[in-house]
């Protein structure tokens, strides 16, 4: 096999001393050595530069934000700062959704900006070889509730149109579900994440497939799981075709 060309070599090297600070930081996913690193630049947008459909999607998103801001269909709506619609490519191939915003993200009003989001940010650059910014990064409600607590039945119902609006104006080729309760939700299932995690599942609901993985908030009280976190992503990156 040849050698890899210089730019890949550098990114490999890079890739490679990010995950060794990942180690030393207790955020790492697996051992640097093992890590796979793209020696070309991945595909990750649907078309190249701004197009009129990429203009529509962030008009549509920009609709659903706005929806969301004056919200009051449920007492989550009393207590919060500001609400976290949600970030990223209007056409990205990916979508991450996650559980609800926490303290970080009800002041800052974007998702996964806390410690979880530290390591998500890990995830997605260092592990999956992308940036936060070709991806969508939502909640399944859309509003901190108190305390970090699991998000009750009439939230999610309440709030779960905005989630399903942001899917069909992404359109993403894969939804990866981070956490039990967007797993539940997307899935329509109450079966363990253990259970579900690792596989490319059909939705049920006719959108696009769904992997589960470990919530990244889990990971950093389980920090023994965050291998499991990575074969699941592998799972997804072989899935677009971002794996070597």
């Amino acid at each position: 096999m040849p050698s890899p060309a210089p730019d890949a070599a550098r990114r490999r090297a890079a890739a490679e001393c990010l995950l060794e600070g990942m180690v030393e930081a207790g955020l790492d996913l697996v051992p640097p050595s093992t890590l796979q690193a793209q020696e070309t630049a991945p595909d990750t947008g649907k078309g190249p530069g701004a197009t009129p459909e990429m203009a529509d999607t962030d008009a549509a998103l920009a609709t659903i934000a706005a929806s969301i801001a004056s919200c009051q269909k449920c007492v989550l709506a009393h207590q919060r700062t500001q609400t976290v619609p949600g970030e990223g490519n209007p056409q990205a191939r990916l979508m991450f959704v996650g559980e609800g915003p926490g303290a970080e993200e009800d002041r800052s009003g974007r998702p996964f900006v806390g410690a979880s989001g530290q390591l998500l940010d890990k995830i997605i650059e260092n592990g999956m070889g992308l940036s936060r910014q070709e991806v969508f990064i939502a909640n399944l409600v859309k509003c901190r509730p108190p305390q970090n607590r699991t998000p009750q039945l009439d939230e999610v119902v309440a709030c779960s149109t905005y989630l399903k609006e942001q899917i069909k104006a992404v359109q993403p080729e894969l939804i990866i579900a981070l956490g039990r309760p967007a797993a539940h939700f997307l899935l329509d299932t109450t079966e363990a994440v253990g259970s579900l995690r690792g596989k490319i599942l059909k939705n049920p609901q006719g959108g696009p497939p769904i992997l589960v993985t470990y919530h990244p908030a889990f990971l950093l009280y389980e920090p023994a799981r965050k291998s499991d976190c990575w074969a699941d992503i592998q799972v997804a990156m072989r899935f677009l075709g971002l794996a070597q």
